[in-house]
């Protein structure tokens, strides 16, 4: 009855959370990866495409919205199952980057007040992370296997994720070798934006040992080295919205798409995971060049 709760619990707010009415102030805005001068008389305008700013903005939101790992070599057993109610992810970002001056609606925005008003101190405050938080839940199954299922939000966008994952457990249940030894492949696709397209995929190689503490809670730490796949597009943007090109000839030219961004960041991930009265707590950071996300998920064990 818990999984089938908790399985109802995922999937309505998968289906609900594509409401909203307003852009929110980190949305993405791919728009600002275009930058359009008007035409004059009779002549089109010109368009000018940032394509490395964007593929350095989907790196940063492939890492930000990444399926945590959040859990050790071991599977839950074949009548385990996992229900983690929050799921807290923080991943630093590099705010005076170019490609974050004019990738949201605040900072396109306030960019764009700043190239017509200069000298007036309207530069744009990208933020300094990104937050994203989840529900997920896990299932034992046999063979030493484990899939899972996960809803993700980015804070202050409409952005959601919803993915899945699978988990191996080579060689549990023996005690002779000193470590466990497991395998997770894990993808999440994000959804409620009209501009980005956006998928990331991880594969963790992971390692952990547990024990007990004074016989009352049970502490499993772990590492992983995870290679996380990131592909992501634009849909058609226009770079002057609110101006028809059909009436306006002087704004030919000002929709556009951005090439496909293909990535792979490599990340070294360390953890544990405490489990005490059908409660756990896991704490986590994952380490990549340029970029960090630390992790904490709370949640309960049956």
């Amino acid at each position: 009855m818990a999984m089938r709760d908790a399985a109802r619990l995922v999937f309505t707010i998968a289906l609900i959370a594509p409401v909203g009415a307003h852009a929110l102030d980190n949305d993405p805005a791919l728009r600002g990866f275009g930058r359009f001068t008007r035409g004059t008389g009779v002549n089109p305008g010109t368009l000018i495409i940032d394509q490395a700013g964007f593929e350095d903005y989907a790196r940063d939101m492939g890492v930000a919205l990444a399926p945590p790992l959040l859990s050790a070599a071991d599977t839950l057993g074949l009548n385990g199952f996992s229900l983690s109610l929050v799921q807290y992810s923080a991943t630093n970002i590099d705010q005076q980057a170019p490609h974050w001056q004019r990738s949201t609606e605040a900072t396109l925005e306030a960019s764009q007040l700043a190239e017509a008003n200069p000298g007036q101190g309207l530069e744009p405050e990208p933020p300094t992370a990104l937050h994203t938080f989840h529900i997920a839940m896990r299932k034992g199954l046999p063979y030493s296997l484990e899939a899972g299922a996960r809803v993700s939000y980015l804070l202050d966008t409409e952005v959601w994720a919803f993915g899945g994952e699978v988990k191996w457990a080579a060689n549990e249940s023996v005690t002779e070798l000193p470590l466990d030894l497991g395998v997770r492949f894990a993808a999440n696709r994000a959804f409620g934006t009209v501009d980005l397209d956006l998928t990331t995929m991880a594969l963790d190689v992971i390692l952990s040992r547990g024990f007990g503490l004074g016989g009352v809670v049970h502490l499993t730490p772990y590492m992983a080295y995870e290679p996380l796949f990131i592909r992501a597009r634009s849909n058609v943007v226009d770079a002057t919205p609110g101006i028809d090109e059909a009436t306006d000839v002087n704004d030919v030219n000002s929709a556009f798409v951005l090439s496909r961004a293909d990535d792979v960041v490599h990340r070294f991930v360390l953890g544990a995971r405490l489990v005490g009265a059908r409660v756990s707590l896991t704490p986590e950071v994952a380490l990549s060049q340029g970029l960090q996300s630390y992790n904490l998920a709370l949640g309960l064990d049956f």
